[in-house]
């Protein structure tokens, strides 16, 4: 029996049931199972890691309830278990922010820049994604799928008019609901998966979370979040 792995195991379970408590901040005894469906509902981090560590929960029950000497565990955790247990352990203590994770240099646009600017912007750089203003004032997100399907849609016009259309009709006839949301630099990466994931569950038009200082448009632009860097988190 490897005794440093259950010890192993242990600080990172004990670690873990730490954070829980400091999270539920109640008054009386929580059983750490009960706590991991308490926490689920509200915590990004444990709702990705449930089920694991409702395992978890079982195994520190068998290999510390069931030892029978002070070196000696029946139950042995392998090593993938561990590493597995001990990251997770580093997530919840100290998880990863939207910033630096998803900090870029983000093309930021005039709101009178005509179509035909914004189409030879998306050919000859690699951005899809446009945050428009107007002076210093944010106005909306323009993306390279909203001046196609705006386009198809005018195409029975003259085209040589319409590559003249200043992006604000864009993002004018784009409609009410907002394809952005602004978030703070301080939520963590799993928060923002979360929050992608349930605007997408919603059929909500999600191009990207914006990211500024405290999540208010006025400020300035830290990074993006967008669907496809969801496969950036670990």
């Amino acid at each position: 029996m490897c005794v440093e792995r259950a010890e192993r195991f242990i600080v990172a379970f004990n670690k873990i049931e730490k954070y829980f408590n400091q999270q539920l901040n109640d008054t009386s005894y929580v059983p750490f199972f009960r706590a991991v469906l308490r926490l689920r509902k509200k915590d990004a981090i444990v709702n990705r890691y449930h089920n694991d560590l409702l395992e978890y929960s079982e195994l520190r029950n068998a290999i510390v309830h069931e030892r029978t000497e002070v070196n000696y565990t029946i139950a042995d955790p392998h090593i993938e278990i561990v590493e597995a247990i001990e990251k997770i352990a580093a997530e919840m203590t100290a998880p990863k922010l939207v910033i630096p994770t998803f900090a870029k240099t983000l093309k930021v646009v005039q709101a009178d820049l005509t179509v035909k600017t914004i189409l030879n912007v998306i050919r000859e750089t690699r951005f899809t994604q446009f945050p428009v203003y107007r002076s210093k004032q944010f106005v909306g997100l323009l993306t390279d799928k909203t001046v196609l399907h705006w386009i198809a849609h005018h195409m029975n016009g003259d085209f040589a008019e319409l590559l003249k259309t200043p992006i604000m009709k864009l993002i004018d006839d784009n409609g009410a609901e907002p394809n952005y949301r602004f978030i703070p630099r301080s939520m963590d990466i799993y928060q923002a998966e979360e929050l992608l994931l349930d605007m997408f569950k919603k059929h909500e038009g999600i191009a990207a979370l914006l990211i500024t200082e405290d999540g208010k448009p006025n400020q300035k632009l830290l990074g993006m979040v967008t669907p496809s860097d969801l496969i950036r988190v670990p």
